[in-house]
Formats: structure tokens, C-alpha cells, sequence
């Protein structure tokens, strides 16, 4: 992760310690996690920046019918075994308006490995939500179990996005 984007993005993880807690984010035991979610379909890019630019992802919880967004999972200062690394792993649910799963994974891995824990870190499992004609409008929600197996704490996430079409009111 380049010193640009995660000086940026570690200002997040102060306000994750600073703010009140939220469903979004949350630190439990010192570890720390955020859900982001963005309409912007150059994210990865956008993320991926040279140390000199700072990254900006544009947020949004509202998508069209035949739109898409992602869902974006942070997280700061895991606890490192004896070798220096971290183990993240992390459940998510991904729930229709009328309650039924849309997905479901259990013990994701988010990262494993060496990895600074002072900062801010982007895990792999990326939630991408692409309309599909049969999908209802309404209100959708991700919910993640963020684990730090090495500390043996889990932070429980949640976040809600809103599909509409041109008969629903925003």
C-alpha cells in the first residue's frame, strides 16, 4: 500500500477513533474496521494511486436499476503473531429488501501476511453489487463479521444501500 493513499485514508481510521461508533465502524479490543461503499466504478485505481496523489472514492448509497456498487472493507491495527503476521479473515452477507440472502461466505480471507499495523488497509474480498433485471428495488443490506484470528476478536459491520427504479422515490 503506497504512503499517499494510506496517509490519506489513515485520517478515516483516526475519525473511526475519534466518532462515535456507527454500523459502519467499529473497534473492538484495539482493532478497528469501516465498510465504505462507492458507485465508482475506478475504485481499484483510485485506490492504487502513486504516493505522491491522494485518493479520492466518491460515496453513495443509492443505485438505479442496472447501475452497480461496491462495497469496500478497511481495517487498522490487527494484532501480528510471533512471525509478524496477520491473519484477517471475515463472513459477509449480502441481503435482499424482502430478507432472503442474496450471498453468503463464511471465513473470507481479507488479508494474510505481513502488514503494518498502524495503518489503514483495503481487504480482498471486495462486495460488488451489479443490478440484474430479476433483483427487487428497495433497501439491500451487507453485513460483515470482520475477524482478527490472531487477537481473536470479531467486529461486526453493517451497511444499507438502496436500489431504485423509476417508479420508486428516493
Amino acid at each position: 500500500m503506497k504512503t499517499a493513499a494510506l496517509l490519506a485514508l489513515a485520517l478515516a481510521s483516526v475519525a473511526l477513533a475519534a466518532d462515535p461508533e456507527s454500523e459502519t465502524r467499529k473497534s473492538v479490543g484495539g482493532f478497528n474496521g469501516m465498510l465504505i461503499v462507492t458507485p465508482d466504478k475506478d475504485w481499484q485505481s483510485k485506490w492504487n494511486t502513486s504516493p505522491e496523489s491522494i485518493p479520492y472514492v466518491s460515496s453513495g448509497s443509492t443505485v438505479r436499476k442496472g447501475g452497480g456498487l461496491y462495497v469496500l472493507t478497511m481495517f487498522s491495527n490487527p494484532q501480528l503473531d510471533a512471525s509478524g503476521a496477520a491473519s484477517i479473515t471475515m463472513d459477509i452477507d449480502v441481503i435482499r429488501p424482502d430478507g432472503k440472502p442474496s450471498s453468503h461466505a463464511e471465513n473470507a480471507v481479507c488479508v494474510q501476511g505481513k502488514v503494518d499495523p498502524r495503518s489503514l488497509h483495503l481487504c480482498k474480498q471486495v462486495v460488488e453489487y451489479v443490478d440484474e433485471p430479476a433483483d427487487p428495488a428497495g433497501k439491500w443490506s451487507v453485513r460483515v463479521i470482520l475477524k482478527d484470528d490472531v487477537r481473536k476478536v470479531s467486529i461486526p459491520l453493517m451497511m444499507e444501500f438502496v436500489v431504485v427504479d423509476d417508479r420508486t422515490k428516493v
